[in-house]
């Protein structure tokens, strides 16, 4: 990865150091950020309020996966968890936006999926990772929810924002335990993610969706 942006936010500016610091061979998973022009295009697409943090983010890298016309693969940076290049985030947000407007239409209306939704990270076709720019189920608008896109009728509210998400990251990644997937953690790196969790994110909560 060749780092041509410096961070402007100092939160973006301390992952980058950290993980160059700790960890410095997962650089290699992280695309070269976007330019402006590409954050400009989003912007003007979407018009959804994104914080300064996740677009300084995306300058510096774009993701942990790689598309072309041939291969789509996406590389694990959080447990297993992928982070989604910006066109990615696009075509994500364009494929559930159009899905919610012909099913779900079990569920209370904007639960399952929501157009306030942005989704930046993936688990192949099975979990997804959103801000909620709207504040669904009683939260906080920016707040990070998380969900099972195949079966299961909960969503995860995991952190009140994407700065409290990438403080979360920056605590795993000085106690080596982000880039194991959970089956590789033992059982005082559980120990040491449960406690970064409760510190940093003491409102996480999983809520039952409602059917109609």
């Amino acid at each position: 990865m060749k780092l041509h942006f410096q961070p402007q936010t100092s939160l973006v500016r301390t992952f980058a150091k950290t993980l160059k610091r700790c960890c410095p061979d997962a650089l290699n998973l992280l695309n070269p950020g976007v330019a402006e022009p590409e954050i400009k295009l989003f912007k003007n697409r979407y018009k959804q309020s994104l914080p300064k943090t996740f677009y300084d983010f995306y300058r510096w890298c774009n993701g942990s996966a790689y598309e072309s016309l041939e291969d789509d693969w996406l590389f694990p940076f959080e447990h297993g968890r992928s982070i989604l290049p910006l066109e990615s985030i696009g075509k994500e947000k364009d494929f559930w936006d159009a899905q919610s407007k012909i099913y779900f239409q079990e569920w209370q209306q904007g639960e399952y999926w929501n157009e306030a939704w942005i989704p930046f990270m993936k688990v192949d076709d099975v979990w997804l990772r959103v801000v909620d720019t709207k504040g669904c189920f009683g939260g906080i608008p920016g707040q990070i929810i998380s969900f099972d896109c195949k079966s299961e009728p909960f969503r995860s509210i995991e952190c009140d924002s994407f700065d409290k998400w990438l403080e979360t990251v920056i605590a795993k990644i000085e106690v080596e335990c982000l880039f194991k997937e959970f089956h590789e953690l033992g059982f005082e790196e559980e120990n040491k993610i449960f406690a970064i969790e409760k510190r940093i994110n003491p409102n996480r909560r999983s809520v039952e969706l409602e059917l109609r």
